[in-house]
């Protein structure tokens, strides 16, 4: 039988057993334990170990959990019923201390109104995240307001406060349950020193402590569980991955050293005007002037272009018009940052190649160089990178999400059998309650309470969750008695026979396929529509649109007549079908009045009634929805990347776009893409993701400098790919529901 142990107060005497049976070095026994998946911190204590007395919430108790019975570890549970665990010794106060104590109740509380620090429950989440969210907001500022500086210091002073309190409470060691034992606190203490340091010794625009100020972004990760676990499969991945970036890398080394023995100096070849035997001496003398092969007026230029025509001197490479000849001069294209010259370079180039971004305009310029027989290697580039690692680097991410997947299911087989044990001696023990309590009382009143609570408070809990769901169910006693009285109509026989005659029609299959077939016609309808229009044209569509309004609105009347508006409002999709018949109505009303052209876009919702009458289309909708909603984290986890990213290159080259804009543009403005402010900040990053990078890394080289622009790139392409690429290898059920 079942008999779970009560809750016992962590005292002192409590500590030297523990001491004493670490001491006799009783663990043998225990090495086959593991943590119980039930009992794990942030979750809630389970209803078999009876209710939580007053005295003992917030309060160290001695640990439940076999497994840390030996551990230097106590535990605290908050009203909610939420498990937290603490260590006993080494580096902190005394369990028994009353600052420790306190700022253990601090930490552990779920309703801080101004302050929640250890966020293992919704509540306390949500008003973390709007501290995190008001620093984002200001982070993303440009120019800030004239109370900013005074906001920011109170939040500076709130996580500083957050982590002497985690620090006190927790103590300071790298074991589980202390306070660098968690690698988030570990980002929190040093986004918070650097900024410490930043303040005081007024070193903001140096790079490392502009980005470490910007990881408070980060901050919002732990707050929710849903992003923790995906950062968390993420860097798992990322060390399943270092095999093939590794061999990535080597493969791009490989083909830069081989880039550069082919094409090395050639993209700087370039038609040069040259003297023909009647020209006149002046321009003879000019030749043979050193400056001349500089002066860029001299090159041939096709119109339109921004660079010289690039030439070869093999027979297959691009060739010079007649007066000119192919020289060794001038830079290299794209403000000479594109070429074979160094490795660097030619590595850049490379990178580029296999992320195809922008590839047709560097094989041009290769081939008017070097020859078009080099095809060849931009054919064994494309193959070998696009293809060949985007496969293995897909398909080690696949393998590493099904390695999660087993684990999963490993789990739940384990935990399902111990799950329907405990259910069925729970329903055993509902049957038998009050034979048990009697003989119980009979045998010890006083040394059988504990378990006598446990049992009730088990019984309590199945039957609160029956009523809870029968409660779900129920209505207010006023909305029933309106429903019957408005809302049921059965006024006569002659209506009842009328409401029969008509339920028999439109719920007829028969009714269902001449629906269906009035939604495809108007699909087809919609489809016909574009711009400009004649007039006729116009008026057919607008008759057609009457139609169709007419048939829907009719096909609403009579359901409601047929079922009743009570049963009629109760399906879904009959209150998508009213909402659809209102809309049409509205436009009808609506359509003379100007800047309501709005209201036409909304037509395109009629094609998901298809939904009702077509079920294949139905449950793919209902996988879509259900995928969005699994993957719902893992979209909020890019968002804060991409988040990140924007602000952080907001803060490093920001100013340099705005003081060096003349050396990019002739008349000094800023171009469409650049990272001034947060807005366009956050377009770039995105371009960036989309795969679009290496045109606006080139502004960014003139602006603001090789090494950090080249630094900061990289980020976004490596870590975006990876957060990209994710959705497609996340293991989905059939119903849609992540695994």
């Amino acid at each position: 039988m079942f008999s779970p142990k009560g809750l016992v107060p962590f005292t002192r005497e409590s500590l030297e057993l523990m001491k004493q049976r670490i001491a006799k070095k009783h663990n043998e026994e225990q090495r086959d334990l593991k943590p119980n998946t039930d009992l794990e911190v942030g979750k809630e204590l389970p209803f078999v170990y009876g209710n939580l007395p007053r005295g003992m919430v917030l309060e160290p108790l001695e640990d439940v959990d076999p497994f840390y019975k030996n551990k230097n570890t106590f535990m605290v549970l908050n009203k909610d019923r939420t498990i937290f665990r603490f260590n006993a010794t080494w580096c902190t106060f005394s369990p028994f201390n009353p600052i420790r104590r306190t700022t253990i109740k601090i930490l552990v509380h779920p309703y801080p109104f101004l302050l929640a620090l250890d966020c293992t429950n919704i509540k306390c989440n949500y008003s973390t995240q709007i501290f995190v969210l008001i620093d984002c907001i200001f982070m993303s500022l440009t120019e800030m307001p004239k109370w900013g500086p005074a906001l920011q210091n109170t939040l500076l002073g709130i996580y500083t406060f957050e982590i002497l309190i985690k620090l006190i409470a927790r103590g300071i060691w790298v074991e589980p349950f202390y306070f660098f034992g968690d690698p988030w606190n570990w980002l929190d203490f040093g986004v918070t020193l650097f900024e410490h340091i930043a303040r005081h010794l007024i070193l903001n625009s140096i790079t490392v402590f502009i980005i470490s100020r910007n990881l408070r972004i980060l901050k919002i990760i732990p707050l929710n569980q849903g992003l923790k676990s995906f950062a968390g499969i993420l860097i798992h991945c990322l060390k399943k991955l270092t095999g093939v970036i590794s061999l990535t890398l080597f493969f791009l080394s490989v083909f830069s050293l081989i880039g550069m023995g082919l094409f090395m100096g050639n993209l700087k070849h370039k038609c040069l005007r040259w003297p023909q035997e009647n020209e006149t001496a002046t321009l003879h003398n000019r030749t043979g002037n050193p400056y001349y092969i500089r002066e860029t007026e001299n090159f041939y230029y096709l119109e339109g272009e921004r660079y010289a025509l690039l030439c070869g001197n093999r027979t297959d490479a691009g060739q010079c018009p007649e007066g000119y000849v192919c020289v060794k001069a001038d830079t290299n294209p794209d403000y000479g940052f594109t070429n074979f010259d160094t490795f660097g370079w030619a590595l850049l180039a490379l990178f580029r190649l296999m992320t195809q971004d922008y590839p047709e305009a560097l094989y041009h310029q290769i081939l008017y160089a070097s020859g078009k027989v080099y095809i060849i290697f931009f054919v064994v580039i494309s193959f070998w990178f696009a293809f060949y690692l985007a496969s293995l680097f897909l398909g080690i991410l696949a393998m590493s999400y099904e390695e999660e997947k087993q684990k999963a299911a490993e789990k739940a087989k384990k935990i399902e059998p111990k799950f329907q044990q405990t259910l069925k001696e729970l329903q055993e023990g509902d049957k038998a309650t009050k034979t048990t309590q009697i003989e119980m009382k009979k045998r010890s009143p006083t040394s059988m309470t504990t378990s006598l609570n446990m049992l009730d408070d088990a019984t309590v809990a199945i039957r609160h969750e029956e009523e809870l769901k029968k409660s779900r169910k129920r209505c207010s006693l006023c909305w029933n008695r309106f429903a019957k009285t408005f809302l049921i109509w059965n006024c006569s026989p002659c209506w009842l026979k009328l409401k029969e005659f008509i339920h028999m029609i439109i719920m007829d299959p028969f009714t269902d396929l001449v629906l269906t077939i009035c939604i495809i016609l108007n699909i087809c309808f919609l489809a016909l529509e574009c711009y400009p229009m004649s007039e006729e044209t116009n008026n057919s569509l607008s008759i057609g649109n009457l139609i169709f309004i007419g048939i829907f609105t009719a096909e609403m009347i009579l359901k409601i007549i047929a079922m009743h508006p009570y049963g009629y409002f109760q399906v879904g999709w009959n209150i998508f079908d009213s909402l659809i018949v209102f809309h049409g109505l509205a436009e009808l009303y609506l359509s003379n009045i100007h800047g309501m052209a709005l209201f036409r876009t909304f037509r395109v919702l009629r094609i998901f009634k298809l939904a009702k009458y077509w079920p294949t289309f139905k449950i793919l909708m209902q996988i879509l929805n259900n995928s969005l909603v699994a993957l719902k984290d893992l979209v909020l986890l890019l968002f804060t990347f991409t988040f990140f990213s924007a602000v952080v290159g907001l803060k490093l080259f920001g100013m340099s776009y705005k003081e060096c804009v003349c050396i990019i543009d002739k008349d000094c403005r800023l171009p469409r893409w650049h990272m001034h402010d947060f807005f366009h900040s956050y377009l770039n990053v995105f371009r960036i993701l989309c795969g679009e990078w290496i045109e606006t890394l080139w502004d960014c080289f003139k602006v603001a400098g090789q090494f950090g622009c080249i630094s900061f790139y990289m980020m976004v392409i490596l870590i975006g790919n990876l957060l990209v690429s994710n959705p497609y290898n996340l293991p989905v059920s059939g119903t849609g529901e992540l695994i």
